[in-house]
């Protein structure tokens, strides 16, 4: 979800071009936080199964409480598991690959949809009594907006643009 979120922010935010070295170093870095995370659960369970298991030396544990000292030493086991298994697919190129494959798709899927909704919204039906008069100051918007932005991007791409400083 994060590197999907990346590159559309990349994509879209940013204006800068795909790179998987780039999204590489994000997937990376949420296998590896949440790894550590996974590393501190583990903590946290093996604290909570330590104090149950000293409270059961003094025999004041209710039943629950002598079935979660098992449980908690398994999820600590999961957690460790988990841990060392997210640090290894962050170590494994060919994985992390498939990941930003997944997340390049996953962000093209969204974006499709997304721009299909908004066509939707915006169908125009050329039967409506208004169409011409609303067709007119869609051209004039057009023309306004939409070609000063690409004369301006055209003299950017060429460096004829004036600069303003």
């Amino acid at each position: 979800m994060a590197v999907k979120n990346d590159i559309i922010i990349g994509a879209l935010r940013d204006h800068i071009d795909y790179d998987p070295s780039r999204y590489a170093l994000t997937a990376r870095n949420e296998l590896d936080v949440l790894a550590r995370q996974n590393e501190e659960y583990a903590n946290e369970v093996r604290r909570r199964r330590k104090v149950l298991t000293k409270a059961r030396r003094r025999a004041i544990l209710t039943e629950d409480q002598y079935g979660d000292i098992s449980q908690l030493a398994l999820r600590r086991r999961v957690h460790t598991r988990l841990a060392m298994a997210l640090d290894a697919v962050a170590a494994d190129d060919d994985q992390v690959a498939r990941i930003i494959e997944g997340a390049q798709q996953a962000a093209s899927d969204e974006i499709r949809d997304a721009m299909s909704a908004r066509l939707v919204r915006l169908a125009i039906d050329w039967r409506d009594p208004e169409y011409e008069q609303l067709r007119a100051e869609r051209i004039q918007m057009f023309v306004l907006v939409n070609l000063s932005l690409l004369k301006s991007a055209h003299a950017v791409a060429n460096g004829t643009a004036l600069n303003e400083y």
